[in-house]
């Protein structure tokens, strides 16, 4: 893959992991780019349809196109519907939204969900794609791989350049040890979300993840929350464990980026 391709992608997975829409001088301080690599890059996205202008302005969004490929891609999981009934029960029992996120090669797909009492403004949409590393459900999943698997993600990371990876390193000795993810308090908030990984033969396969501020502080497994959340993530793992062709995609052995060049 081209190093500018690279950009390209880097900056679509940018646009799509944020809460609003994005300038160019904004992507281009934060990803440390030339603003005119960046605007390169949206343009190629822009004509695939993989961005769009938010509302005529100089900000990008989403396009139709990453919608339509996304909601392509959720269809195809047939564990959905299945899964439902959990994510409802963990959702009253916890009170706060939950969500189901199978792996796709280094990524993870949040393909359903279940709203809890309170309300939530910033949870992603169905669809929404991140890299392993880069969220507490993705990592949920990425800590209980085997240690084959984990050493080729880091070298995938690194030839896509990321930042961060030891610190990835160290969250993921942490989860292992405590058997969840804990992700980031948002502002105003002391609590966190939380993932727990649906495991089969040794290795995650999907995680469960409650995401509003549920936790304060490290995982008690022996708390009385985790009492009343980890029954309904281990009736789903049953699930997972009897059939688990449903958490399957076509697209499970296909580098996502490779649909997306198609378009660029």
């Amino acid at each position: 893959m081209s190093s500018s391709a690279k950009r390209a992608l880097r900056i679509l997975e940018f646009v799509s992991g944020a809460d609003h829409p994005l300038g160019v001088t904004e992507i281009a301080r934060i990803l440390s780019l030339a603003p005119a690599t960046v605007f390169r890059s949206l343009d190629a996205l822009s004509r695939a349809d993989l961005v769009s202008r938010y509302q005529s302005s100089s900000r990008y969004v989403l396009g139709a196109a990453a919608d339509r490929l996304s909601q392509s891609l959720i269809a195809r999981f047939r564990i959905r519907e299945l899964a439902l009934p959990y994510l409802r029960q963990l959702a009253s029992v916890s009170g706060e939204s939950t969500s189901l996120h199978v792996r796709l090669g280094w990524y993870s797909v949040r393909i359903a969900s279940a709203p809890g009492m309170a309300e939530v403004t910033n949870a992603p949409l169905i669809g929404h794609t991140r890299i392993l590393g880069d969220s507490y459900a993705g990592k949920a999943i990425l800590a209980f791989l085997s240690k084959d698997e984990i050493a080729r993600y880091r070298a995938w990371a690194a030839a896509q350049e990321m930042p961060g990876s030891e610190k990835v390193v160290r969250d993921l000795r942490s989860i292992r040890k405590s058997g969840v993810a804990l992700g980031t308090a948002e502002r105003g908030e002391t609590g966190m979300p939380v993932a727990f990984p649906i495991i089969v033969r040794g290795c995650a396969i999907a995680s469960l993840s409650i995401d509003g501020p549920v936790l304060d502080e490290a995982p008690d497994p022996n708390s009385n929350r985790f009492s009343d959340w980890l029954p309904i993530v281990t009736h789903l793992e049953s699930l997972a464990h009897a059939q688990p062709a449903l958490f399957e995609s076509p697209f499970a052995h296909i580098d996502p980026n490779t649909i997306l060049m198609e378009r660029l």
